[in-house]
C-alpha cells in the first residue's frame, strides 16, 4: 500500500488535569521516554510526516523531538475536534491518520495494519476499534445489520446492554483529507462540556451517505489512553512486559520480573541475568554473560561481557570485561573500569579510570584519578581532588604495579610512579618515585604510664 499518501496528526494538546502536574500529560515518562514518543516513533515508521498538536508554548516538546515533527498549537482545550481543527493547516497529504498522544501502547504494526486496511477498502472515514476485557468508561462501538458500524456511544450515555459490549473506540481515525476539512469546519460543541468531538465527524460522514469503516485491531488491547497516574502506571507495566518478553526471546534471564525495571532503549545480550530489584535506565547496554543485581541501578551505563555488578549504582560509566563491582558501591559519571578489575564494597569512583586487573577492594573514594594496570588500592584510601577554593578538580595518577597502603590520603595533584609503594596511614602530598616507598606519617610515640596517671591521678 502507498502509505506516503497518509499524514499523521498526533493529539497532544491536553494538559491532563487529572495528572495534577505542571508537565503536559503526554510528556510524562514511560520507560525512559515521554508517552507521546511511542506514538511519534510508531507513525514515523509509516513515513507519515507527523503533525504534533501541543499546548501553547511547545518548548518542552521541542526538547524531545527537535524539528523531526511539525508543530501546531491548541491554545484552548476545546476537545479532540478542536485539536484536529488546529492541525489541518499543516496537513498536505491525501489522507489523515489521527492518533492520540496519550496512548503509548499501539505499535507500528497496529497503525500499519489499520492504514493498509483503510487504503485497500478506499475508506473515506474509518475508526480503529479494540476488544477490551475491561472497557470501563470508554466509548462503545455499536454495530447494526451485517455487522456495520452505526455509532459510538459514550459510557455515561450507554444502556446496560451497550455497557456489556467490549468493542471500544481507540481514538484512532482515518479520513480522506478533502472530506475531513468539510466535516471539521461544520463541528459544533453540542454537549454539556461545550467541546468539539472528532467522533461527530463520523456522524456527519454517515449523514452524507459515506460508509464508515470500523476496523477491529488484530491484537487484544488492555488499555486505551492515559488520563491519570494510575493509568500511567498501568501503561508502563504493559510496555515493561513487552520489553521483558523481547529480552527473554534474546536469551536474557530476568529474576522476579515484577521487581525489575528495564527502560525501552536498554539492550542486554544473551546469557546475562538481571536479578531482582534492579533498575536499568536510559541507554544502558549490558553485554553477554553478565550478572546485574540484585538491587543494582544502571543509568546510561555500558557493562561489558562477563562483568558482575552487585547491589550498586552506576551512572554514565563503562564497566570492563570481567570486572566486578560491589556490593554497595557508587560509580559516578565518567568512570571506566578495565578488564578483570575490581571495585569492592562501599567504594565511590568518579571521573576516573581503573586499569586492567587493578583493585579498589573496599571503603575508598577515587575521584579524578587515572590508575594504571595491576594496582592495588588499600582500604580507606581517598584521592583528595578538591582544594575547596576553585572549581577545578585536581588529578591523581597512579602508574602500573603500584601498591597504595590502607588509609592513605593522596593529595592531588600527585603521581605515584610505576612500582612504587605507599605506607599504611600516609598522607601523600608529593610525587612518589618509581619503585620507592612513600611514608608520610608521624613516628609512633609510646608514653608509658599515661593511662594510670590519667585515670587515677598517679
Amino acid at each position: 500500500m502507498d502509505r506516503a499518501r497518509v499524514q499523521a496528526v498526533i493529539l497532544g494538546g491536553g494538559l491532563g488535569t487529572r495528572m495534577k502536574s505542571a508537565l503536559p500529560k503526554v510528556l510524562h515518562d514511560v520507560l525512559g521516554h515521554p508517552m507521546v514518543w511511542y506514538v511519534v516513533e510508531a507513525v514515523r515508521g509509516l513515513d507519515a510526516s507527523p503533525v504534533l498538536v501541543t499546548p501553547s508554548g511547545n518548548e518542552a516538546f521541542r526538547e524531545f523531538f527537535g524539528e523531526s515533527v511539525e508543530y501546531t498549537e491548541q491554545p484552548e482545550r476545546l476537545g479532540s475536534g478542536h485539536a484536529v481543527q488546529c492541525a489541518m493547516g499543516k496537513v498536505t497529504a491525501e489522507f489523515v491518520l489521527i492518533c492520540n498522544g496519550d496512548n503509548p501502547l499501539p505499535s507500528q504494526r497496529d497503525y500499519e495494519e489499520f492504514v493498509d486496511a483503510c487504503l485497500a477498502k478506499g475508506a473515506l472515514a474509518a475508526v480503529l476499534s479494540a476488544d477490551l476485557a475491561e472497557p470501563r468508561s470508554l466509548g462503545r462501538v455499536i454495530r447494526g445489520e451485517n455487522d456495520c458500524f452505526t455509532r459510538i456511544v459514550e459510557a455515561r450515555d450507554a444502556t446496560p446492554a451497550e455497557l456489556a459490549i467490549h468493542e471500544v473506540n481507540t481514538g484512532i481515525y482515518f479520513f480522506r483529507t478533502q472530506e475531513l476539512r468539510r466535516w471539521i469546519s461544520d463541528l459544533k460543541p453540542q454537549n454539556a462540556q461545550r467541546e468539539y468531538y472528532i467522533t461527530d465527524c463520523l456522524g456527519m460522514a454517515m449523514r452524507d451517505g459515506v460508509r464508515v469503516e470500523c476496523h477491529p485491531a488484530l491484537d487484544r488491547w488492555e488499555l486505551v489512553g492515559v488520563n491519570d497516574r494510575s493509568e500511567l502506571a498501568a501503561a508502563t507495566r504493559l510496555l515493561q512486559v513487552r520489553k521483558q518478553e523481547a529480552l527473554f526471546a534474546d536469551g536474557v534471564t530476568i529474576d522476579l520480573p515484577g521487581t525489575v525495571r528495564i527502560d525501552w532503549d536498554v539492550t542486554v545480550e544473551a546469557d546475562s541475568e538481571i536479578r531482582q530489584g534492579s533498575c536499568l535506565k536510559g541507554e544502558t547496554h549490558v553485554g553477554r554473560s553478565c550478572i546485574i543485581g540484585p538491587y543494582t541501578t544502571l543509568i546510561d551505563a555500558a557493562v561489558d561481557d562477563g562483568a558482575r555488578v552487585v547491589a550498586s549504582y552506576v551512572e554514565a560509566s563503562h564497566i570492563g570485561n570481567g570486572c566486578t563491582v560491589g556490593p554497595f558501591s557508587y560509580i559516578r559519571p565518567g568512570t571506566t573500569t578495565g578488564t578483570q578489575s575490581k571495585v569492592g564494597a562501599f567504594c565511590e569512583l568518579k571521573a576516573s579510570t581503573l586499569g586492567t586487573r587493578s583493585k579498589v577492594p573496599h571503603l575508598s573514594y577515587i575521584g579524578d584519578a587515572t590508575i594504571a594496570e595491576d594496582v592495588n588500592i588499600g582500604a580507606g584510601t581517598i584521592t583528595c581532588n578538591y582544594d575547596g577554593f576553585t572549581s577545578e578538580k585536581h588529578k591523581t595518577i597512579i602508574e602500573k604495579d603500584a601498591f597504595i597502603g590502607a588509609n592513605n590520603n593522596l593529595v592531588a595533584p600527585v603521581t605515584v610512579h610505576e612500582g612504587a609503594y605507599t605506607a599504611t596511614g600516609s598522607t601523600i602530598t608529593h610525587d612518589v618515585p618509581a619503585e620507592s616507598l612513600g611514608i608520610a606519617r608521624a613516628a609512633q610515640v609510646d608514653k608509658e604510664g599515661w593511662v594510670r596517671r590519667k585515670k587515677h591521678g598517679q
